[in-house]
């Protein structure tokens, strides 16, 4: 019985290696076979530089204690999400994780953080995944990231998003055009 079990191994180990073997063989023979090394560069998808600055975390109590500073926010939500309800005056810079946030967006905050000048950048992104009510995604934090490797100064995140902006009473605005 071992010696059948062994003999049954040996055979699909050799039935496997001239599978193998007869496929390269054929993709080198063909004119348009695949190239078992690629001959044009490796696409990185969201950015993955190693900063060595970090974004910061901040609470959302200390934002509504500010007093004269000024504050930028950004929005790391999908747009259709940000359009529902944001804090007032936030850009919305919307993250994916397979490819980070467009550098046409990360442009419009560095262009506001020339105009403005604020003291703080705060980067908010908490929100339910629409096909998982249930399960939260927080892409703040990687925006943040990427801001912060933008050369972007004072930028910080807040874990929790929106809600925990709303119960730190920071004023959103809603579709609606009503303010909270």
């Amino acid at each position: 019985m071992a010696g059948s079990i062994q003999r049954t191994g040996l055979h699909a180990i050799a039935i496997v290696a001239a599978s193998a073997a007869i496929a390269i063989v054929t993709n080198l023979l063909r004119a348009d076979g695949i190239p078992l090394v690629t001959d044009i560069p490796y696409e990185i998808f969201a950015p993955c530089k190693d900063s060595e600055v970090e974004s910061e975390q901040v609470r959302p109590d200390e934002l509504s204690k500010t007093g004269e500073q000024t504050i930028l926010y950004v929005d790391a939500r999908p747009p259709e999400i940000y359009e529902k309800e944001h804090v007032q005056g936030a850009i919305n810079v919307p993250y994916s994780a397979l490819f980070g946030a467009d550098q046409k967006d990360i442009d419009r905050v560095i262009e506001a953080v020339k105009q403005k000048k604020p003291t703080s950048v705060i980067v908010y992104g908490a929100y339910a995944d629409p096909s998982s009510p249930e399960t939260k995604v927080d892409f703040g934090k990687p925006l943040a990231q990427q801001l912060v490797e933008a050369t972007i100064s004072g930028v910080r995140h807040v874990e929790g998003g929106l809600d925990a902006l709303n119960k730190a009473g920071i004023a959103t605005v809603k579709a609606n055009g009503d303010s909270q």
